[in-house]
């Protein structure tokens, strides 16, 4: 059989994804990196997978690279929302508070309802904390 002919399940797909996530949340960063790597190529147009790659390098401490994939699923993906979340995070945690805060405070006002709008309202309600005016 062919790598190329290989065409995991949505199931299997986000049960992938989560293997990710939870070797990220284990420290395991490497790991969690070549799974999100791997599962970008069998779904190169969905952003889950490049923004939990960034999700690793932020968590990694490494901001710049961090933007850098979230810039990149921006690039092609505009409406992202789950990539402009995490862009504003790091910004914050850059100290780019203004541009964090304009961004954050765009995602509630067009779906204040959405998971990504909570997420948005809890960054804002701690940004004291990470990026102190």
């Amino acid at each position: 059989m062919k790598f190329s002919t290989v065409q995991p399940s949505d199931d299997e797909m986000r049960v992938m994804l989560e293997i990710g996530f939870i070797l990220r949340e284990a420290g395991k960063f490497d790991d969690a990196e070549a799974v999100f790597r791997g599962a970008s190529e069998f779904i190169p147009n969905s952003d889950v997978p490049r923004v939990g790659l960034g999700t690793v390098k932020f968590q990694r401490g490494d901001f710049e690279a961090a933007l850098a994939e979230y810039e990149d699923v921006l690039q092609r993906r505009p409406d992202s929302v789950y990539a402009r979340v995490h862009r504003a995070e790091t910004l914050l945690f850059q100290h780019n508070r203004e541009e964090a805060e304009t961004e954050l405070h765009d995602i509630i006002e067009k779906n204040p309802a959405s998971p990504h709008s909570r997420t948005a309202q809890a960054l804002l309600d701690i940004a004291d904390m990470i990026s102190p005016e």
